[in-house]
């Protein structure tokens, strides 16, 4: 499947931006495969990867003088990619719980489920959520790229253009702290 947009046209809106600290033109032609299939991951159609692909490189040409150079170019423009499909995952989900009535909630209900345990389950979630948004962008994406379980350590490490130890590494700092703060062994 194509690009959403020309390529030619995009990337002349990238030459307007030169004299940045990075090379936007260059991501575009090294990731924007890879960057669909991480996307992919987390919107539900091939066309919405593509559109966050597309306004990830547009975000990154658009911030790419604010560029801090604390991370890899690759790595900065995966974290905006990650945001932005965030961003598209929760509209969509709200869009899709304005849907959904009363009755038809009623009829998905577990009258089985103990409220005491859904409860415990809401405040953990909550906790892990809350650390997940304190921690450094880097090590929040190569979290979240091991996380869904659609990438091995490996593959987070090639899409995240780092090596494996450093995969290894984050996600086990990420498993501690969400033990320490959730109260695990």
């Amino acid at each position: 499947m194509g690009a959403t947009v020309n390529e030619a046209a995009f990337l002349s809106i990238e030459s307007a931006g030169a004299g940045s600290q990075i090379d936007v033109e260059k991501l575009y032609r090294e990731h924007r495969q890879h960057l669909i299939r991480f996307v992919q991951r987390y919107v539900r159609h091939a066309e919405d990867a593509e559109d966050v692909v597309q306004n990830a490189f547009i975000e990154a040409m658009r911030c790419a003088d604010r560029f801090s150079g604390l991370s890899k170019p690759s790595t900065w423009l995966f974290g905006i990619a990650l945001n932005l499909a965030r961003n598209h995952v929760r509209r969509s989900c709200a869009e899709m719980t304005e849907v959904i009535d009363e009755t038809a909630m009623q009829q998905i209900v577990d009258m089985h489920a103990d409220p005491a345990v859904l409860i415990e389950l809401r405040e953990i979630a909550g906790k892990v959520d809350a650390l997940l948004g304190t921690l450094h962008p880097e090590i929040r994406t190569t979290f979240e790229a091991v996380l869904d379980g659609a990438s091995t350590y490996e593959e987070a490490a090639e899409q995240l253009n780092i090596p494996i130890g450093t995969v290894r590494s984050r996600v086990s700092r990420v498993r501690s702290a969400v033990r320490a703060e959730c109260g695990g062994a």
